[in-house]
Order: C-alpha cells, then sequence, then structure tokens
C-alpha cells in the first residue's frame, strides 16, 4: 500500500474517533465530568475492544480476574446525576442478560434465544444474581448540546469477578447441551463460539 495513502487513512481513522468522542448521537458534547471536552474511550459503543478496557484497568489480557459490564441512563438536571448512576446500575442486569443473549445468537444458537421460555428466564436470574455483587470501579457524565430531552448521559463500569461470569457461562452451556441434546456437532459448535465470544465481550 503507498505510504501515502496509509498516512491519510490513519489521519481518517483518528480524526473519525477524536469526532466521535467529542459528540453524542451526533451532537455535540457541552460538559463533562472530567472537565475534558471528550468521553472516555469506554463509551463509546463498538470503538474499543475488551482488552483495552482490562488493560485500563490493569487486568490481565488473557486471563482476566474480572468481567466488566458497561450501562447508561440519562437525565434532564445536573443535581440529578447521582440518581443517573443508581438508574444505570438498576438497568445493568437487564442490559447484561441481552448481551450475553446476542453472544448466544451470534453462535449459532439464535432459535434458542428466540423462543426457549426457560433459557431467557434462567440467563435473566443468573444476569440479575451476578450484578448485586458487582463493584462500580468507574463513572462519567457528560450534557448534549441542544437536547432538549435528558441532555445528561451518565455512564458506568461494573466489575465482577470471572468466576462469577463463568458460571453464568456454565448455565448457558447446560441449558444449550439439554436444547441440542440431539445434534454433538451442532453442540460442540456453538459451546466454542460462545466461549470465543464471551472472552472477547466481558
Amino acid at each position: 500500500m503507498n505510504s501515502k495513502f496509509m498516512l491519510l487513512a490513519t489521519l481518517a481513522i483518528l480524526a473519525s474517533c477524536s469526532s466521535a468522542q467529542k459528540s453524542y448521537d451526533g451532537k455535540d458534547i457541552a460538559l463533562t465530568s472530567s472537565g475534558e471536552s471528550k468521553r472516555p474511550f469506554w463509551t463509546l459503543d463498538g470503538s474499543y475492544k475488551i482488552g483495552e478496557l482490562r488493560e485500563h484497568y490493569n487486568d490481565d489480557e488473557d486471563t482476566p480476574k474480572n468481567a466488566y459490564f458497561i450501562t447508561q441512563a440519562s437525565v434532564g438536571k445536573a443535581d440529578l446525576v447521582p440518581n443517573c448512576y443508581n438508574m444505570a446500575r438498576t438497568r445493568a442486569s437487564g442490559e447484561v442478560s441481552e448481551q450475553v443473549s446476542e453472544v448466544v445468537k451470534q453462535a449459532g444458537a439464535m432459535a434458542v434465544t428466540n423462543t426457549n421460555t426457560e433459557f431467557n428466564k434462567m440467563i435473566e436470574t443468573q444476569s440479575k444474581n451476578m450484578i448485586v455483587g458487582a463493584e462500580m470501579i468507574d463513572k462519567t457524565w457528560f450534557r448534549v448540546e441542544g437536547e432538549e430531552s435528558n441532555p445528561y448521559k451518565c455512564f458506568i463500569v461494573l466489575a465482577t469477578p470471572r468466576k462469577n461470569l463463568e458460571k453464568l457461562h456454565q448455565t448457558m452451556i447446560t441449558l444449550l447441551e439439554k436444547e441440542m441434546s440431539g445434534d454433538a456437532g451442532m453442540m460442540k459448535q456453538v459451546k466454542e463460539s460462545v466461549e470465543k465470544r464471551i472472552q472477547e465481550s466481558f
């Protein structure tokens, strides 16, 4: 690849990331909790990998001690930001359940998560149990310029011991094995994919 082209492409990517950090849903950020003009990298949907989060919190990339979950909420006034953080935590278990279900869907078991009520209920229960003991290790808020409804956005990072995620993971596999008992090949494929995506997601 032409070196000039590579440089321009790199600059374009950096400019895009910088712009994303200073905006929310296409609107400018007017104020942040840190006093800086940009958002923390971990508030950017899909713009970082879990390894960056582990490194940020001094966790091991290959054998992390914790699983990490990020959730958010929004409020209309600055003095409601503490409540906003509480709201984000309250929503966490539901969002974790959705993330886990998405992992299973991507692993090739979409029909199970769409139709199996027992599966969904068990995942929801395990997600709630896991979030109860999770520690809030980081938080931030910012105000979105020109947004009339709930302009204050807050984000939190929750960490829970990896063993708790492994328990949820084992519950998933047990339920999937029950559902796919007649197809060992498919179960092996799904199991490997779930394990890989769990490692890459949390």
